[in-house]
């Protein structure tokens, strides 16, 4: 088949499983996050595992495209092209080092007269021609790993030729396939359209080297004409995450807010927290007031907190509420408290979760968070003791701050958001959903003024 056919006929056998799959309504049922999420668990096995099945593979004269595609779907396209391209070269060692040490004459018999040509072109062109063979995919991989063992070239020049002329075509593949489920729940991603441009330049080499073939300097010409084309489209290194979000920036949004943040009120609670943006030393500075109120200025985000793990801030209080505590809900108020909530998926869900969630989201006409760490002046939970909040064990509070030794002094602070989920919900952290500040004293009666500032979230 060439190999204009055999880029036909893949596209054709993908648009059928894909169409296959979404009338048959089970692209729902192919969620890639889920998928990588269950990988995720195995922790180092998951790679290890994949990259000695591949190593395996030629030994067993397993077919490399699947498991290359594999890779995609398993890792991403990034990790996913290093598992693969580490794999496929240790299988192409592998099967190198059987044919020469081990069962020379068994694979003289397997590939008769057929070798000839690569004994050929290693003793004209010697690392070129491993270089040609691996980068114009018409030739059969496991074919090659084993001819290539009969030949004289030195094993190390093999197999470092064949790891760095094999990767453009695996990242190809990897990038392609890391998108194919998205692509089934109808998603067009960019790195579904990378592939695609990939696997179309990837299927143009083989005429190039065509063009090429009777050229004296034919396999030279090929190598560089084929980078060429490769090159612009493959993947840049990702762009790095911003190093830290300052989530007070000094510009005003609506109600002259700090931008990005508004007003999150309660149901019943019809005296609400005054929250105004001021500037102190220069400083941005949410201001709070609260007389028998409750309200919070609430910031939507949508981070991995595996990225977005550090939070400081920095806070100042007027008084501690004298008939709060922590335990009761008659006594669930705090002069300064930090909400950071975590986002609910239902995709991850038990059934009893989805069904709790779901009801809850016909109330509110949103899923509320998975979960929530709420840092607390507390005022008499002693510094650094958390416990479940009065009214719901979704919601852990800290005492990051106690008493008031401390009342009327800027107090900073920072935590790690992933250690301390882990710590209070013994679970892996959900992406962050949001930030929240609030002062509330709707429970007690009481009166309270806080301050807020240098809120930031950094990354790793």
């Amino acid at each position: 088949m060439t190999s204009k056919r055999r880029f036909f006929f893949f596209f054709l056998l993908l648009i059928i499983v894909v169409s296959a799959l979404r009338l048959m309504g089970l692209q729902d049922a192919l969620d890639q996050e889920r998928l990588r999420s269950g990988i995720e668990r195995w922790g180092a096995w998951g790679p290890l595992l994949y990259i000695l099945i591949f190593a395996i593979a030629p030994v067993l004269f397993l077919p490399g495209l699947p498991i290359t595609l594999a890779a995609g779907l398993a890792f991403g396209p990034l990790w996913g092209t290093v598992y693969a391209s580490i794999g496929s070269t240790l299988g192409a060692g592998l099967a190198f080092l059987v044919a020469r040490y081990f069962a020379r004459d068994a694979v003289l018999d397997m590939l008769g007269e057929r070798w000839r040509w690569i004994e050929e072109g290693v003793s004209k062109r010697g690392w070129v021609f491993v270089a040609i063979t691996r980068f114009v995919p018409i030739f059969p991989y496991i074919f090659l790993n084993y001819a290539f063992g009969l030949t004289r070239i030195r094993f190390a020049t093999y197999l470092f030729t064949s790891w760095l002329f094999m990767l453009p075509v695996t990242a190809a593949y990897v990038i392609f396939s890391s998108s194919v489920l998205n692509l089934i729940k109808g998603e067009v991603s960019p790195a579904f359209l990378v592939g695609l441009a990939l696997l179309i330049t990837v299927s143009l080499i083989p005429l190039i080297y065509r063009r090429w073939k009777g050229s004296k300097d034919s396999l030279p010409k090929v190598i560089v004409w084929a980078t060429l084309l490769l090159l612009p489209l493959l993947p840049g290194r990702p762009a790095p995450a911003e190093e830290r979000i300052d989530l007070l920036m000094s510009q005003r949004g609506e109600r002259g807010l700090p931008e990005g943040w508004r007003p999150l009120t309660f149901p019943r609670i019809s005296r609400h927290t005054e929250y105004e943006w001021i500037e102190e030393e220069g400083r941005p500075v949410i201001r709070a007031v609260s007389r028998q109120s409750a309200s919070a200025l609430i910031h939507p985000l949508d981070l991995d907190v595996h990225q977005y793990d550090s939070l400081s801030w920095c806070w100042k209080i007027d008084r501690i509420i004298s008939k709060g505590k922590e335990t009761e809900k008659k006594g669930d108020d705090y002069a300064a408290r930090l909400y950071v909530t975590f986002r609910f998926d239902p995709d991850k869900a038990s059934l009893w979760e989805r069904t709790k969630f779901g009801f809850l989201k016909q109330i509110y006409g949103e899923y509320p968070p998975k979960g929530a760490i709420n840092y607390i002046w507390a005022n008499r939970l002693p510094k650094g003791e958390a416990i479940p909040n009065a009214y719901t064990g979704r919601a852990m509070m800290v005492a990051v701050e106690s008493g008031a030794d401390r009342v009327g002094q800027w107090v900073c602070q920072a935590r790690s958001l992933y250690a301390d989920y882990k710590w209070l919900f013994k679970e892996e952290p959900p992406p962050l959903s949001g930030i929240a500040v609030m002062t509330d004293t709707d429970d007690t009666g009481e009166e309270a003024v806080a301050f807020y500032r240098d809120l930031v979230l950094k990354a790793k």
